[in-house]
């Protein structure tokens, strides 16, 4: 027989196994009957304890009848009680001989306890609607009626299960002795049987049958809401599953559109370009981009979306095709950026803009001419030198105005400076105290290895953004693209 702690593991592995085939009612029935099972096992607990304390003399039940209530729990619990450890819960059949076991030991226990037989009889019908299924409520409640109406016969029959306590209106109390039979009872004390049996039925058996009936009808009601929130769970996991799906293949294709041939100028080995994207959903609005113009210039973009999530990166896409079909026609940066905000202006009816920075660099005379859209600044690593921000002037976001023309500048790079390209989700990095990690954090960092390779500084500089956060949720895309001009 597996021990607790297998039986737990198994049965969660079962409950996942059935979610993630997106059988919820499986996996809901699964944990029902452990719970059912471990019920069970309470229930006879307390049994036993009643034993204990009806030996030593605290409860005054007949001893004889309290050992063959036991017994009888024990034999009808101990076998379902193994099966169910066995298969932990995952047989479907196995909902019925838990669900009989239950209402057989809850009626034993009234039968002995003799008082509060209302609230042990609708014990099962309430554990039943755990399962969900109306029907089966339903059913359970119809068993535990036939069940405890025949327990009710028999025990009655024997002067038990709290029909010797019955109070009558002149004082008489009826008591049944050992070996009297309740007949035998009613008749040494006196009492006219007709009056007796309209008490009982009065005081006795209607009060418990309202109530049971009354409680019957709310335990279908909680199955049947408890059913339409599996389907309803079943319905959400469904679409959530689908779009997680589609989430991924947006994600796949995002990734797609995004340059990942390094190095990015085979034709230039002098250039160094590499870059790296993470974002902080499935998909975000984060991009950066690199091609070659002619034989002697070469274009590069990094750009960040206004928001998250879907809508960023469909106007990801818009603005990345719409930049780079403008640079590669051989415009000027100024030119290209000014045509892109003109176009991306049009129909921009969610209010998204872009922040980018795009450059032209020739090859052959050195010079770097660029255009900044209100981006973060680049780092410049001149050979030799700390890191420091690029000065410059920022021009409007793009989208953001139509008709705004935009101004380049230019900064020649000689053999062995660098540029650092990142997105604001960097800088704005934030841990779980509400820190950012801020320009000069990423200044020292980018001093820290400054005789890296353009790869290892990329990864350098992720993985001192992990430890500033300490694993606090990342609200923002990063992007970082590195360059360095070689000998």
């Amino acid at each position: 027989m597996p021990t607790t702690k297998d039986s737990k593991k198994r049965m969660n592995e079962e409950v996942q196994k059935a979610v993630a085939e997106g059988n919820a009612y499986l996996a809901n029935e699964i944990t029902a009957n452990v719970m059912v099972g471990t019920t069970m096992i309470i229930i006879v607990g307390m049994m036993l304890l009643c034993l204990v304390l009806n030996e030593v003399g605290v409860f005054t039940a007949d001893r004889h009848l309290m050992r063959l209530a036991v017994l009888l729990a024990l034999i009808v619990e101990v076998p379902i009680t193994i099966l169910n450890s066995i298969y932990v819960g995952t047989k479907s059949w196995l909902k019925i001989p838990l669900m009989v076991d239950l209402i057989l030991v809850c009626a034993i226990l009234a039968a002995v306890l003799g008082h509060n037989v209302t609230l042990v009889m609708v014990f099962p019908m309430v554990v039943s609607t755990r399962y969900f299924d109306e029907k089966y409520t339903q059913n359970v409640a119809i068993l535990t009626a036939v069940v405890f109406a025949v327990a009710a016969v028999i025990c009655g029959y024997f002067g038990i299960m709290n029909l010797n306590m019955i109070k009558f209106p002149d004082g008489v109390t009826l008591t049944v002795l050992p070996g009297q039979t309740l007949r035998d009872a009613i008749v040494a004390a006196g009492y006219d049987k007709n009056r007796y049996v309209l008490s009982l039925f009065v005081n006795e058996f209607i009060p418990r049958v309202l109530i049971f009936l009354s409680l019957s009808v709310s335990c279908r009601f909680v199955a049947s809401r408890g059913k339409r929130m599996v389907d309803l769970q079943a319905e959400t996991a469904k679409k959530t599953s689908r779009i997680e799906a589609e989430l991924d293949l947006a994600t796949k294709i995002q990734n797609s559109m995004l340059p990942c041939i390094f190095p990015a100028f085979p034709g230039h080995p002098n250039i160094d370009l590499r870059a790296v994207y993470h974002p902080a959903k499935e998909v975000g609005g984060d991009f950066y981009d690199y091609y070659i113009i002619d034989k002697n210039h070469v274009g590069m973009v990094m750009a960040d979306v206004s928001g998250k999530g879907v809508g960023a990166a469909l106007f990801m896409t818009i603005s990345k095709t719409v930049l780079k079909n403008q640079l590669q026609m051989g415009l000027s940066p100024a030119e290209a950026l000014t045509n892109a905000n003109a176009q991306l202006c049009e129909n921009n009816d969610a209010g998204l803009f872009v922040t980018c920075w795009a450059g032209v660099y020739n090859t052959e005379t050195g010079v770097l001419t660029f255009v900044n859209a209100g981006h973060n600044p680049p780092v410049i690593i001149r050979k030799g030198q700390d890191p420091e921000y690029l000065e410059q002037k920022s021009g409007f976001v793009l989208a953001g105005m139509d008709g705004f023309r935009y101004k380049e500048q230019e900064i020649t790079l000689s053999a062995g400076d660098e540029m650092f390209f990142y997105t604001d989700g960097v800088t704005e990095a934030t841990n779980r105290r509400n820190e950012l990690y801020g320009e000069e954090r990423l200044l020292t960092c980018l001093n820290s290895c400054m005789n890296c390779t353009i790869e290892q500084q990329l990864v350098l500089v992720k993985a001192d953004i992990d430890k500033f956060v300490d694993g606090a949720e990342q609200f923002d895309d990063i992007t970082i693209m590195g360059m360095r001009i070689t000998e």
